[in-house]
């Protein structure tokens, strides 16, 4: 390990990011919103079909059924909708696990990765104090990047687990070649008060634990 491997720590990086990363961001909101109009189409169809069964008595629990399951639906996308929006500052303690979630909200509507298997685990000990949507996009755009070509890529698992002071979020379907690392991914996780692993699928942020030493 580096002598200087935690000398960021406790301090205030900004968030300065190179074109090809902004370039890359960019891209997946692309292929998001390209997925939320998919998406809101699909409501619009299920919510005519509702209209329909309104009037036949008969239908009343069929018509509930299907009410209940698209306001669910519409509940996400606002949920990806504040994601990729303005987001909240400020460093907050959070497991990994939590923000997952918000990651898979956003990958199940991108028009490039619907296809794609993709499993999220993380260790319940794991721990960290980042500002929770830097980690979120992190996750997205890590996902993304792992090229689709082989079988092996139709799926893709993300294992998030500490290794001793770091708790690291690695790509498990990673082939190791560093041209197709994520530059936004990688630049946030330094932003983050982190790194990227060598081979650029994935990153490292300090503990929550050893923050807290720290402090």
């Amino acid at each position: 390990m580096r002598e200087d491997a935690f000398s960021w720590i406790g301090q205030e990086p900004t968030l300065e990011l190179s074109a090809p990363a902004w370039r890359e961001w960019n891209r997946n909101v692309e292929s998001v919103l390209r997925g939320i109009a998919h998406a809101l189409n699909n409501r619009a169809a299920a919510l005519s079909a509702v209209i329909e069964l309104a009037g036949d008595d008969d239908d009343r629990g069929s018509t509930s059924s299907i009410l209940k399951t698209e306001l669910h639906k519409v509940r996400d996308l606002s949920a990806v909708i504040r994601t990729l929006g303005k987001p909240r500052q400020g460093k907050e303690a959070f497991a990994p696990r939590e923000a997952a979630a918000d990651a898979m909200l956003v990958l199940g509507v991108h028009a490039d990765q619907r296809e794609r298997a993709t499993l999220i685990e993380a260790s319940n000990g794991a721990a960290v104090r980042v500002e929770r949507w830097m980690y979120v996009r992190a996750l997205v755009t890590l996902v993304a990047s792992v090229p689709i070509g082989g079988a092996t890529t139709h799926s893709v698992k993300v294992e998030v687990v500490e290794d001793g002071d770091w708790v690291v979020t690695r790509a498990g379907a990673a082939t190791g070649r560093l041209a197709d690392r994520s530059d936004y991914t990688c630049e946030l996780a330094r932003a983050m008060g982190g790194e990227a692993l060598d081979d650029g699928y994935g990153f490292r942020l300090p503990s929550l634990a050893m923050l807290r030493r720290l402090d």
